[in-house]
This record gives structure tokens, C-alpha cells and sequence, in this order.
């Protein structure tokens, strides 16, 4: 359909079209007619019912209705999609229901005004409830209202949910008994009712003889004691054969009215089994539900067992017997094999079970079948999802931290849950001779498997059902830059289940995800690196050589000024001041910015007296105020650690003058308690527009790298009083 909707004249799609479309009468449908996206037809196959009266809309199934003629037909129209979710045309089928026709048609044989109803909930165009009644002339279509004269039909109750048997005024306002139950499968409701005059009009005409006699007994008498004796005996004897009749046909009628009770407990025992069957349930509370219902729907509740066998468990009613063998069981099946049984018992000195008891074990062991594959999908899905989770947190933790040790501990954070059994689960992380365990790592989980597991070795059948096993220990390689540094490796005990082929998957996942994230570091220090010695590099040429060239100048400069005032050349002599005035002046701007780029202080001096410098040199440079504080005394042993933490701070007063506009800047230095602040405040404008948590500029993202290259935070805050904080915290080892 997708070609023909793509090619409408392609002769080869419809030929295939058109054979795929004859093989659904073999499939068991009737006709079946396909169009295209504009209403036209493409195929049709048989016979489409020429009824076009009202059908009932199936609510539960979209786009299905059962309609009549002659029989139950199931009519359903569904559209077709293409691969993107467009939709490019649609099917419309038929299929006769001759199961359910028969039935409909047995119910007339009740007696003359015996009816049976099937109606749908009422729709929105207010012509009450859509309904088909089998009577005795045939079945027939009408809309009938849910309340009559005030008084709701028994149809109203079971669109209700509810069923049961009551005397009531029918939709003709003509007293019948009815028993109604809702079909919640179908969304549909049923009821069979029979008039009360048809019910009792046998013991009513026997009645109106036995008065007739004893009208003519009265008047004989009077006439002829004789023949009044006579006709007494004879009437007797046939107010007693009236009696008896009447009798039978009590019985008969409370039979019909018991076999109707048993079969619809049959039907609210699947209803009540059918909704309780949870996937958020387990195996063992699903059993004892359908125990539950089970038993009070057999003929005989109160000396019934059942019980259920399912890969070697056994699951038993609280009354079963070991003692119990006259049974009745049916096969459960899961994707084709064979997985256990569902048995019922009854002590073997009483009655047989019937058969539409056998039908109702077959039907609940249809439906645990169908559960079981549900939950098995279900929980197939939620694997998954949590090795997806594993995943995005992994990856997304990778992104704000730069210590090894805690990228492998976090990594074990959340592999560990990921796993079958994270509860016996042990992962360990091998790094250019480093190691990094999980917590719960020790030294009885070391078994490794140097030989592959046979394919047929299964173990938790629950579990991993046909799935693989590939043994005790997993692990993947982790390269960078094409060499392998380190290894990852997940561990199970010995004598506990294999790990199955999804998990090693999960494994080179991470694995890969962790020499990305070792790689990035390894560019990022470089940059650093770089950046550092281009600096060093630049600091030092203007210190030694641009410097000390312009000093040269100026003194030339000087020289040439009393040369020329000793020629008497006053103009002359001015611009020579001028000059080395100006070349006294670059040789100080050389000076700060090679301090600034080879900050010769922090060696010599130490970080608070050489922040106090950029401080001051700040405040001359850009004539702003430019403060430093120091609490307390702050001992940095560590150049690495002094180092970034200067540049962090020379690179937040910058970014605040450049880009903020501030006119005055606090930087304040102070340790408590262990941790060691680093703030610079400014009254500037502040980062606007600016994501600072992802850092949108090359200095924001050095600056993040040097915090996390030292194990600090660091954080951009709005001052209340207007301006911004970057502030840097660290613990001090």
C-alpha cells in the first residue's frame, strides 16, 4: 500500500495487494474490501452483508461493530499507517460468528416470549441503548431507553457493572423475570427474560378447570347426589394430575434457574480473574487469586483443591489434600512450550466434574498464559529501561566531574543496580595500574570462567528463560588512544546464575563511555597545559626582552634630551622627554602584564601576598576600587593548587571589568574548619543572558576545569545588592 500510495498506477502493488487480500478468507474472514487514502477501493474479497441496518459499536474494540443478518457478524475497519505514522488508506473486514449465533438462537426455545438482549451503552446522539433481541419470530434491532416509567430496566444495571436475577417491568411495561450479566470484555450487556404470564399459565388454566369442575359438582349435587359423587372423584383426580404437572414444572424451572446461577458464577470468576491480573503482581499472589475465584465458581466449593505447577513450583489452594486424585487439569503454555498445568480435585468418591467446568479451567489457563508472557515481556522491557538509566546518569555525571575516583565510583553507583542480581553484584575498574572496587567488593568473588559456557547450560529458568549464559565474571577493555590502560569487570559468585549477553553489552557500553570521558580529560589537561606555557612563554619574552628593549629606548631618549638642551633646541629637548617619559611608562605596563602572565610571586611569596599585588596592580591599572581580604591565615603548600586557584581569580576580575563593568571588586581568601573559600564580588551587571552552568565561554569553561582539576566547586551567584559572586570551594587535605 505504501508503493500503491507512492505509485497509484503501479500494476505489480496491486497484483500483490490483491493476493494478500485473498488470503484473508482462508484466515477465517468472510470479505474483507481495502481502500486508499481517498475512500477509493483498491481489492475486495468475498461477500460484504447487504443488511445495512444499525449494528452494536463494540466500545472496548475501536472501530468494530456486531451487526446481524442471519447471523453475528463481526465488522471492523481499521486504517492503515506507513512507516512515518501517516495514514495511507484502510481495511474494512467481515467474519461470521457461528458459535455465537447458534447460542443466540438456542435462548428462543425458552417458551414464547422468552427474549434474550445484547445491548450496547448508550452513545452521545441520545437514541438510548443500541440492542439486538432474539424472540421467537427473530432477531431484530431497536434502541431502547435504561429507565421506564420512572422505574430503570434490568439492561441498566448490568451497563452498571452489576448481574443477577429480578422480577421487574419490562420496556413494554409487561412484568417478566429476568437474569441479567454484564459482558465487560465487549463492553456490551446481556439479558434473558420470560413473561410471568407464560411462566405461571400452565398452573392458572388447571386453576380455572378445577373451578369450572367444582361449579358443576355444586349444581349436580343439587340435581343428582349420585352423579355429584362421580363427577367429585374424577375431579379430584384430576386436580391431582394438575398438581403434579405443576410440580414438574417447578422443577424443571429451578433446574433452569441453577444452571443459569452456575454459569454466570463461571463468568464473574473469569471477570474477577481477569481484572486482578496485575503485571505490578507476582507469580505466587496471581496463583492465589485465581484460587480465590476459582474455587467458589466449581460445582462443589466446599470439597474442591486446585493447584498450580509452574517451572517445578508448586502453588496449592489452602484446602488441598495430598489425598485428592479425581481430577481435571489444562496445559499452561508460554511461547509455545509447555511450563506447568493448572489442576482442579474432588475427593474420588464424588461426583465428576462437567464439562463446562473443564472449559472454565481451560479459559483461566488461557488467561495465565497470556499474563505470564506479559510479565515476562514486562519485565524483559524494565531491564532495559534501567540499563538505559545506567547509562544516561553515568554519562551525564561524566560531565561534571574530573576526578578518576569519582567517575569510577559513580560508575559503580550505578552499573551495580543495573545488573540481574545487583544485590550479589561486584564491579571492579583497573586504571594504568590503579584499582577502584565497589563497595561491596571482596575477595570470595574472584572466579573467572577461562573456557566458553555451553549455550545449553541454563540456570533461573524464571529469570533468563531461553536467553544465554556467558559466565561468572564479564569485562571489557578500556583503550585510550588506541592502547588499552585498564579493564572493567563485573562479578557474580560462583554458584550463583550467569550473567546473560544484555549486561555485556551494558558493560562495553560503559567501558567506551569512560575512555570518551578519559580522552576529553586528557585534551582538557593539555589545553590547560598549553594555555600555562603560552602564558610562561609570553610573560617571559615581554619580562626579558620587549621590557628591557623599551628601557633601552627610554634611556637613549634621556640621553638625547641633554644633548639637544645643551644645543639650546628647547622644542627638540621636550619631545626627547616625551619619548622616554612614555617608553619609562610601557616598561611598567610590560612589567604587570608579564606579572600577570608569569606570576613570579606565587613561588617566591606565596598565594595571599600574591593576590594582594593583583589586587593593587588591578586597582592602579583600571583606577577602580580593588580589594583583598584574608581572614585568617592560609597555608598552600601545593604551586599546582596556588596556581589555579590565582587564575581563577584573575580571570573572574577580568571577565568582571570587561564584561560587567564593575568599579569595585572584592576578592576574599579564608579557611574554616577545613574548607578553603575563594570569593570575588563585583557591583557589576552581572551574567545576563549567560549560562555559567555550562559554561558559554572559553574562561567560564577553563575556569570550571581548573575547580574540578583541584576537586573544588565552583558557582556563579547574583548578589541581592546587584553584581555577581563567583565563589570556589575546597576541602584541604
Amino acid at each position: 500500500m505504501q508503493q500503491l500510495h507512492a505509485q497509484p498506477d503501479s500494476v505489480s502493488a496491486l497484483s500483490d495487494l490483491e493476493r494478500n487480500v485473498d488470503s484473508l478468507l482462508r484466515a477465517g474472514f468472510s470479505a474483507a474490501t481495502v481502500y486508499d487514502v481517498r475512500g477509493n477501493e483498491l481489492a475486495q474479497v468475498g461477500r460484504f452483508s447487504s443488511n445495512q441496518s444499525p449494528s452494536l459499536p463494540l466500545h472496548s474494540l475501536n472501530n468494530t461493530s456486531l451487526l446481524w443478518d442471519g447471523q453475528f457478524i463481526l465488522r471492523t475497519t481499521e486504517g492503515v499507517l506507513d512507516q512515518d505514522g501517516r495514514r495511507i488508506g484502510s481495511i474494512t473486514t467481515e467474519k461470521d460468528l457461528p458459535q455465537l449465533t447458534r447460542s443466540f438462537s438456542k435462548i428462543r426455545e425458552i417458551g414464547k416470549t422468552g427474549e434474550f438482549m445484547l445491548c450496547a451503552p448508550p452513545g452521545d446522539d441520545g437514541q438510548g441503548m443500541a440492542c439486538l433481541l432474539s424472540q421467537l419470530g427473530g432477531v431484530k434491532f431497536q434502541h431502547l431507553p435504561r429507565v421506564v416509567g420512572g422505574v430503570p430496566l434490568p439492561m441498566n444495571y448490568v451497563l452498571e457493572g452489576k448481574s443477577g436475577v429480578i422480577t421487574v417491568k419490562d420496556y413494554r411495561q409487561v412484568p417478566v423475570i429476568a437474569a441479567y450479566a454484564p459482558l465487560g470484555a465487549f463492553g456490551l450487556g446481556m439479558v434473558l427474560k420470560l413473561d410471568e404470564e407464560e411462566l405461571f399459565r400452565p398452573v392458572t388454566e388447571q386453576l380455572k378447570i378445577i373451578v369450572l369442575y367444582l361449579v358443576g359438582l355444586i349444581i349436580a349435587e343439587i340435581l343428582l347426589l349420585y352423579w355429584l359423587v362421580r363427577k367429585l372423584i374424577r375431579s379430584e383426580q384430576e386436580a391431582r394430575d394438575a398438581k403434579e404437572s405443576a410440580e414438574q414444572f417447578s422443577a424443571e424451572l429451578s433446574h433452569k434457574e441453577l444452571a443459569l446461577r452456575e454459569r454466570l458464577k463461571e463468568i464473574t470468576c473469569l471477570y474477577e480473574i481477569r481484572q486482578g491480573m496485575g503485571l505490578e503482581l507476582s507469580v505466587d499472589n496471581v496463583c492465589q487469586q485465581i484460587f480465590q475465584h476459582l474455587i467458589p465458581a466449581m460445582q462443589f466449593p466446599e470439597i474442591a483443591a486446585a493447584v498450580i505447577e509452574l517451572d517445578g513450583r508448586r502453588f496449592t489452594s489452602g484446602n488441598h489434600d495430598q489425598s485428592l486424585t479425581h481430577e481435571l487439569q489444562s496445559n499452561i503454555s508460554v511461547n509455545g512450550k509447555v511450563c506447568g498445568q493448572l489442576r482442579v480435585f474432588y475427593p474420588e468418591d464424588k461426583p465428576f466434574l462437567i464439562l463446562e467446568e473443564q472449559r472454565l479451567i481451560d479459559a483461566i489457563a488461557s488467561d495465565l498464559e497470556r499474563w505470564l508472557e506479559r510479565k515476562q515481556i514486562d519485565e524483559v522491557l524494565r531491564e532495559r529501561l534501567k540499563e538505559i538509566t545506567c547509562l544516561y546518569e553515568i554519562r551525564r555525571g561524566m560531565g561534571l566531574e574530573l576526578s578518576v575516583d569519582n567517575v569510577c565510583q559513580q560508575i559503580f553507583q550505578h552499573l551495580i543496580l543495573a545488573m540481574q542480581f545487583p544485590e550479589i553484584a561486584t564491579a571492579v575498574i583497573e586504571l594504568d595500574g590503579r584499582r577502584f572496587t565497589s563497595g561491596n567488593h571482596g575477595q570470595g568473588l574472584t572466579h573467572e570462567l577461562q573456557s566458553k559456557i555451553s549455550v545449553n547450560d541454563k540456570v533461573c529458568l524464571e529469570c533468563y528463560k531461553q536467553r544465554d549464559a556467558i559466565g561468572f565474571v564479564l569485562r571489557s577493555n578500556i583503550s585510550v588512544n588506541g592502547k588499552v590502560c585498564g579493564q572493567l569487570r563485573v562479578f557474580y559468585p560462583e554458584d550463583k546464575p550467569f550473567l546473560v549477553l544484555e549486561e555485556q553489552r551494558l558493560i562495553d557500553a560503559i567501558a567506551s563511555d569512560l575512555e570518551s570521558w578519559l580522552e576529553r580529560k586528557r585534551l582538557e589537561q593539555a589545553l590547560v597545559s598549553i594555555a600555562e606555557e603560552h602564558q610562561r612563554l609570553i610573560g617571559q619574552e615581554l619580562h626579558d626582552n620587549l621590557g628591557q628593549q623599551i628601557a633601552a629606548i627610554g634611556y637613549q631618549a634621556k640621553a638625547l634630551e641633554k644633548k639637544i638642551s645643551a644645543l639650546g633646541s628647547v622644542d627638540a629637548a621636550t619631545v626627547a622627554a616625551s619619548i622616554a617619559t612614555q617608553a619609562q611608562i610601557a616598561v611598567m605596563q610590560c612589567k604587570q602584564l608579564a606579572q600577570g602572565l608569569l606570576p613570579f610571586e606565587l613561588e617566591t611569596n606565596g598565594l595571599i601576598a600574591t593576590l594582594q599585588e593583583f589586587a593593587s596592580r588591578i586597582a592602579v591599572t583600571y583606577k577602580i576600587i580593588c580589594d583583598f581580604v584574608c581572614k585568617n591565615e592560609v597555608l598552600i603548600n601545593d604551586n599546582n593548587i596556588a596556581l589555579n586557584l590565582y587564575r581563577i581569580a584573575q580571570e573572574a576580575v577580568n571577565n568582571a571589568i570587561r564584561h560587567g563593568g564593575a568599579q569595585h571588586l572584592t576578592i576574599s581568601l579564608a579557611s574554616e574548619e577545613g574548607i578553603l573559600r575563594l570569593s570575588i564580588c563585583d557591583n557589576g551587571t552581572g551574567f545576563a543572558g549567560v549560562d555559567t552552568k555550562h559554561g558559554s565561554g572559553m574562561g567560564i569553561k577553563i575556569m570550571q576545569h581548573r575547580a574540578r582539576q583541584i576537586g573544588a566547586t565552583l558557582e556563579f551567584l547574583s548578589r541581592a545588592e546587584g553584581g555577581t559572586e563567583v565563589r570556589l570551594e575546597m576541602r584541604m587535605v
